[in-house]
């Protein structure tokens, strides 16, 4: 009869996520990793070629991670579809620290893009057709809302601020607003 493998793909993407969660990426190695699961490297480096493929896979994680979080908003809240998101956001960043800091606190390979965002065209389709923009102007007031939303989240990620659900809502809300009269009083000039 084979032997049956105690440390399968599933325990070891768990516990690259726990020691994320705990230490940061910075913390993830295959040694550590090794130690949480309390086994050698070898079942890693069986399941997985390098700690890069790894990584690549935690990164589609914490992307599901973050779309549940939104998903959260968008469904089980009355919300207005693009504050939802924005709130999606910041629960994400509240509440799985090192998932936030791993996809949203790292340098970026894609130099050039402000923000690399897994709902980008849902937002854009929102802002679309929700507000009348242009897809054009949907993906700019998306940059400058995102680089609010981005800067209270992390001060909330860090803990540099505590505010309540309702604060950010209000904190939001007054952004959006701000913009939307920019825009708007752009797209009458035209």
């Amino acid at each position: 009869m084979p032997k049956v493998k105690r440390i399968n793909r599933e325990k070891i993407l768990e516990g690259a996520l726990s020691i994320i969660q705990t230490k940061g990426i910075s913390g993830l190695n295959a040694r550590s990793l090794a130690c949480e699961l309390n086994c050698s490297t070898q079942p890693i480096y069986s399941e997985y070629k390098s700690m890069d493929d790894l990584k690549e896979e935690l990164k589609k994680e914490a992307e599901i991670t973050y779309k549940r979080c939104v998903n959260y908003y968008l469904n089980e809240t009355s919300y207005a579809s693009y504050l939802a998101v924005g709130l999606g956001f910041i629960k994400f960043a509240k509440e799985h620290k090192g998932l936030f800091q791993y996809l949203y606190m790292q340098p970026q390979e894609n130099k050039g893009n402000l923000f690399e965002d897994v709902n980008e065209k849902e937002i854009q389709t929102i802002l679309v057709e929700n507000y009348k923009l242009s897809i054009n102007d949907a993906k700019n007031y998306h940059t400058e809302m995102s680089i609010y939303t981005y800067g209270l989240a992390c001060a909330l990620n860090v803990n540099h601020i505590q505010i309540s659900e309702e604060e950010i809502v209000e904190h939001l809300t007054t952004q959006f607003k701000a913009l939307m009269l920019i825009y708007r009083n752009e797209e009458e000039k035209k």
